[in-house]
């Protein structure tokens, strides 16, 4: 398989990861939500095993230092809860949209659950909206008090 294919596979794995993690710890830690909690957990769990399945070939085309996008990250600050699980979730849904995009490839297509992401991306954009939705609600009884 083509270095390249797996090192944008290697790099959207991380980045869902990352945003599903940050998602998952809102929903656990502040928002004390058990069931977006635990579907979050199992998205995050399945991209990750997608990683396991293909092993060491992600270690070895990655490239972090060679990466010509690497330093061009701009930093957003965030004013509240709800911009972060906001960012957090788009980070997701967009790395989820390019392994979902990959999979139509040929070296991927038999490797990579394609119905499984694209149910994930879908999750996602539910959980989302119930995350946002019950911040909201929140701040609105925090300005009431």
């Amino acid at each position: 398989m083509q270095a390249r294919i797996l090192r944008t596979v290697d790099a959207n794995i991380n980045r869902v990861s990352e945003g599903l993690r940050v998602l998952e710890d809102v929903s656990r830690f502040m928002l004390e939500d058990e069931d977006a909690t635990r579907r979050l957990k199992s998205v995050r769990h399945q991209v990750n095993d997608l990683a396991r399945g293909l092993g060491i070939h992600l270690l070895l085309s990655r490239d972090s230092e060679g990466d010509i996008g690497a330093g061009s990250d701009i930093e957003k600050e965030h004013n509240d809860l709800s911009s972060i699980v906001r960012a957090n979730a788009k980070r997701a849904q967009e790395g989820l949209r390019v392994l979902e995009e990959l999979t139509k490839l040929p070296e991927l297509k038999d490797m990579v659950p394609a119905d499984e992401i694209r149910q994930s991306r879908y999750l996602i954009y539910t959980i989302e909206a119930n995350l946002i939705s019950q911040l909201s609600s929140r701040e609105t009884k925090q300005s009431k008090d």
